[in-house]
């Protein structure tokens, strides 16, 4: 029996015990059992799993494990564009400044884009209130960051567009032309990129392209018309052309052809189902909670399709590989007739910019016509001073007085407010010299300035320079000729004239004019004279 449990003891022990034994090496018992209980340790340590528990973690719910770690921003971005609307803009402005300064900007840009994009760009009609106020978001944000912000946007939108025109996928192609309208109203983008749709659709003019082209005209026909009338009346030949070759016409082609020559002729009254609402009503919320507005990109259709391979000319700081066409994309050279060019050099036009604009003035047949070549020059930034600069001073040199002058300005000046700014300066010019005036350019200038002010081209305030405290004789008899001219027309006119001035902080002008009107102009007027007069002054 003990030889049997020495025996088992020995087998479980290992081939390490027995040969000890055997070769007698005169190790103590002790020693050895130790040996073998420490190798049976080691052995159990390696072959038996860890029973110990690792260290308490917090619970991860499993519908939140492998999550996006921009989540939570996603999420809460998502809820500011959901809520966004024209009563709390601002509102929402103010809480997305505030998530900028705890999440990276380029996490929070790309957060805002992909959330405007899962809600306006669907295959179903979006509703034309939530498109607005969403674009208005997206429009506050481009103002306020800068065109690095709706970048983005604009070649998804570029590249949809494109896809769409092969393969439609249901209401999609409505929806992004809206968002493109809608960026447009709001002076994100340029009439360049509205035209480049017009003509992209144009190519193949089918049904579902006539409803898109429809939406436009309606929607910003007037606009466009407005910015680049040249361009407009381009459209209007090849749909005329295109539509000439058509046989059997649709109602809505004769639809879209009703709008189209509505939009020609800037008839507003004759545009079916005309309602401008939506876009009054945001450029209203854009203005109230953007401090200044940026100035419109002016990118093509193509510049958004090459972004990726060219560069983005728009960006500050971005690559262009594009200054290899630059040459190609200067400004014309405008050939005119060789008595032009000298009649040009006679009267000191010396520059490029000055010649040709001097020479469109002289070579037009209405100011129109003249309107339309000068765009054609395509005259950038400061350039466009000239313009001003050479009517005006073209206005005066007359022998008698040339209303075309006048005319062409006053078109300018609606066209942008910039002519509008320039005109000022170029009468505070004079008013400052007004001794350096000879006879012919005096009678000129009161002449021009009167009628630009009575058209209400030009404020009154314009003559917030003047001291009328301090003026001299010959200014005597210039204000005087000048402010018979302005009443010289109807009570309603005189009254929105002199109406302007009223909610303006100008009191010394206001003070000015009135004194004037009365101790200089009135003792020489006659009777339905003062009758204008008294209807003037009781509007300070």
């Amino acid at each position: 029996m003990c030889d049997l449990d020495t025996e088992v003891q020995s087998d479980e022990s290992g081939s390490d015990t027995e040969y000890m034994e055997d070769e007698g090496s005169g190790v103590d018992q002790e020693e050895d059992n130790i040996s073998v209980s420490d190798d049976i340790k080691q052995e159990n340590d390696i072959t038996k799993p860890s029973t110990e528990t690792p260290a308490a973690t917090a619970y991860i719910p499993p519908h939140l494990r492998n999550l996006d770690p921009n989540a939570v921003l996603k999420r809460k971005i998502r809820g500011y564009v959901n809520r966004v609307s024209t009563s709390n803009i601002k509102q929402i402005l103010t809480d997305v400044e505030l998530v900028y300064q705890d999440h990276p900007r380029g996490e929070i840009n790309r957060a805002i884009l992909e959330a405007v994009s899962q809600s306006l760009l669907i295959n179903t009609i979006m509703p034309a209130r939530l498109c607005a106020e969403h674009v208005l978001l997206v429009a506050c944000m481009t103002a306020n960051i800068g065109p690095e912000f709706v970048s983005p946007l604009l070649e998804d939108l570029a590249d949809r567009l494109t896809k769409e025109m092969s393969e439609r996928h249901g209401k999609l192609l409505n929806n992004i032309v809206s968002i493109i309208c809608y960026l447009y109203a709001l002076k994100v983008v340029s009439c360049n990129l509205i035209f480049d749709i017009i003509r992209t659709l144009l190519k193949s003019f089918t049904e579902p392209d006539l409803e898109v082209l429809l939406y436009i005209f309606k929607s910003v026909g007037l606009d466009i018309r407005k910015d680049d009338p040249q361009a407009l009346k381009d459209i209007v030949q090849i749909v005329n052309e295109t539509g000439a070759k058509i046989k059997d016409k649709s109602s809505r082609f004769t639809w879209f052809m009703e709008t189209l020559t509505a939009v020609k002729n800037n008839n507003v009254n004759k545009i079916p189902n005309y309602d401008k609402s939506d876009i009054t009503e945001i450029q209203k919320a854009y203005k109230a909670a953007v401090k200044q507005a940026p100035n419109n990109l002016q990118v093509t259709l193509a510049d958004l399709l090459d972004a990726k391979t060219k560069g983005r000319w728009w960006v500050v700081g971005a690559a262009w590989t594009g200054l290899e066409d630059q040459g190609e994309r200067k400004v014309k050279q405008v050939e005119f007739d060789s008595k032009l060019l000298a009649l040009a050099k006679k009267n000191h036009m010396n520059t490029e910019v000055r010649r040709n604009v001097f020479c469109v003035l002289m070579s037009s047949e209405d100011y129109e016509h003249c309107f339309e070549k000068m765009m054609k020059l395509n005259v950038k930034d400061k350039q466009e001073r000239e313009i001003i600069y050479v009517t005006v001073l073209c206005a005066l040199k007359c022998k008698t007085f040339n209303p075309y002058y006048t005319n062409v300005i006053k078109k300018f000046c609606e066209h942008s407010k910039n002519y509008q700014i320039t005109m000022q300066f170029s009468i505070w010019d004079r008013l400052k010299d007004l001794k350096s005036l000879n006879a012919t350019k005096t009678r000129n200038f009161i002449l021009l300035l009167s009628s630009l002010i009575s058209s209400k081209t030009i404020s009154l305030s314009v003559l917030k320079i003047v001291n009328f405290a301090e003026i001299g004789s010959e200014e005597v008899d210039f204000f005087k000729d000048l402010f018979r001219k302005i009443l010289n027309v109807s009570e309603v006119v005189i009254t929105e004239i002199f109406g302007r001035l009223q909610p303006l902080p100008l009191d010394n002008l206001k003070n000015g004019i009135k004194v004037f009107l009365k101790h200089f102009l009135k003792p020489e007027l006659g009777a339905e004279e003062k009758k204008n007069l008294k209807i003037a002054l009781k509007c300070f």
